[in-house]
C-alpha cells in the first residue's frame, strides 16, 4: 500500500474514531470526512493534490514504477538552439539531476535529451529535455519533463509544497538559471 493510502487509511479511521466518541453534529461532520478520506484510500485517488497544482501520474513511461508525481516547466532563452544544447548535456545542468547516478537514456542531437537518475538498482527520477527554436530563430523554447517518486507518497509531495521544498520550484529555478547564465554569455561576447 503507498505511504499516502496509508495516511488517509489512519486519518481517516483517527477523525471516525474521535466522531463517535462523543456524538455531536460537528463531530458528524467530521466522521463524514473521515469516511470521505477512507473512500479515499480505497480508490487510489489523490484529491488533495489538484488544488496544489500536483499531477499525478498513475501509468509512468518507465517500468517499475506504481505511479510518479510530474512536473513541467518550460522558458525561453535569448540564444538559438544550438548554442543552448550544449548546455543541457552536461549532466550538473539537469534539472533535480541531484543525487544518485544520472544516465542519458536518449538524445535527439540539438532537440530532447532524457535522463534517468538511480539510487543504487532503484529508479528515483526521470525527464526530458526538448528544445525548440522560437520564432525568428534567435531564441530557443526550452521544455523540461520531470517525473519522480516522492518520498512519502503524494502526500510527501503535498508537503514539499508547503514547506517551500517543492521540486516544480527546483525545476523552475533551474531553467530560470540556465537562462540567467545563457543570456549573460552572449551580453559579455556580444
Amino acid at each position: 500500500m503507498r505511504s499516502d493510502r496509508v495516511g488517509y487509511v489512519v486519518g481517516g479511521a483517527a477523525l471516525i474514531a474521535w466522531a463517535l466518541r462523543k456524538p455531536s453534529l460537528s463531530r458528524a461532520a467530521l466522521a463524514g470526512f473521515g469516511g470521505w478520506l477512507l473512500y479515499q484510500a480505497y480508490t487510489g485517488s489523490t484529491p488533495v493534490l489538484k488544488p496544489l497544482g500536483i499531477s499525478v501520474n498513475r501509468e509512468p513511461k518507465e517500468t517499475g514504477l506504481a505511479e510518479t508525481v510530474v512536473i513541467e516547466e518550460a522558458i525561453t532563452i535569448a540564444r538559438p538552439r544550438a548554442e543552448v544544447y550544449p548546455f543541457w548535456q552536461r549532466q550538473e545542468n539537469l534539472p533535480l539531476a541531484g543525487d544518485g547516478e544520472i544516465m542519458i537514456a536518449h538524445e535527439a542531437d540539438g532537440e530532447e535529451l532524457g535522463w534517468r537518475v538511480t539510487d543504487g538498482e532503484r529508479l528515483v527520477r526521470f525527464g526530458w529535455i526538448t528544445l525548440r527554436d522560437a520564432p525568428g530563430g534567435r531564441a530557443t523554447f526550452v521544455a523540461a519533463h520531470v517525473e519522480y517518486v516522492p518520498v512519502g507518497g503524494s502526500l510527501g509531495a503535498a508537503l514539499s509544497l508547503v514547506t517551500g521544498n517543492s521540486p516544480r520550484r527546483q525545476v523552475a529555478e533551474c531553467l530560470q538559471r540556465a537562462r540567467a547564465l545563457l543570456e549573460r554569455e552572449v551580453s559579455s561576447f556580444g
